[in-house]
């Protein structure tokens, strides 16, 4: 079995290889929504390729059940119910 070194994809071959084949499926629904918060896809696969290189993290925080301090996280836009941040 061939393991994919995701840090050398780019682009949508990198948001193809979450959304569908990292072992991580909290990660991988939280990059789905990515395109949705920004509204954008080039922006949505800028912001994926920075996670991976710089080792941030998506977060969603769903106001009504969480209490989560985002004031050192940047807000990246809505998602269903919620809000996604980068961390």
């Amino acid at each position: 079995m061939t393991t994919i070194d995701y840090k050398l994809l780019k682009g949508e071959d990198l948001f193809t290889y979450f959304t569908q084949d990292h072992p991580d499926k909290e990660l991988s629904s939280l990059v789905e929504m990515l395109p949705l918060a920004l509204g954008d896809w080039s922006e949505a696969v800028r912001i994926l390729e920075e996670l991976v290189r710089d080792k941030r993290e998506l977060v969603a925080v769903y106001p009504e059940f969480d209490n989560i301090d985002t004031s050192k996280m940047e807000l990246l836009g809505s998602i269903p119910d919620g809000l996604l941040y980068l961390k």
